[in-house]
């Protein structure tokens, strides 16, 4: 499947991979295989620990995505957009962007955290602070999720 984007002036022609929904990008032979190196070394990142099943679907911890952002070579940056903090939530917006060569992806998130569920101690900060985790685990997620979904499918799902 192809789909043509624009980005600003350019008009490039993409790649959809039918079986993932991943995006294959036009780009030089050297920057794709760089992208492609960056997925393998992601993939040997993860573990099965790195997963728990919540309501039936199998979902990245907190920790496993930081460590792909974390330890591969490439460069980002998180951003907060915007910060909406009451007594009974906090919200948070952000963009990550991850820049490898080239080859820069942006994703824009949104975490919310409620008061009612903390558990025990916990104020505003915790509140807060649990909302922009959440903001940048869903963007980790959206910028690799292609990195997650190959090892779900092949490593924790019954076949």
């Amino acid at each position: 499947m192809k789909t043509t984007t624009k980005n600003n002036s350019h008009t490039n022609m993409l790649e959809v991979n039918p079986d993932s929904g991943e995006i294959v990008l036009e780009s030089d032979e050297k920057e794709l295989s760089k992208l492609k190196q960056t997925k393998i070394k992601a993939l040997k990142l993860l573990n099965k620990n790195d997963f728990f099943l919540i309501n039936g679907n199998w979902e990245a911890k907190r920790d496993a995505l930081i460590k792909i952002l974390s330890s591969l070579p490439l460069s980002y940056a998180w951003e907060i957009k915007d910060k909406v903090l009451t007594k009974e939530y906090a919200q948070i917006s952000g963009t990550l962007t991850i820049r490898n060569g080239s080859i820069m992806r942006i994703a824009d998130s949104m975490g919310i955290f409620e008061r009612s569920e903390l558990k025990g101690n916990g104020g505003l900060h915790f509140m807060n602070a649990r909302a922009e985790t959440r903001a940048l685990k869903r963007a980790i997620e959206v910028l690799f999720g292609s990195v997650i979904n190959y090892f779900v499918v092949n490593y924790l799902q019954e076949r």
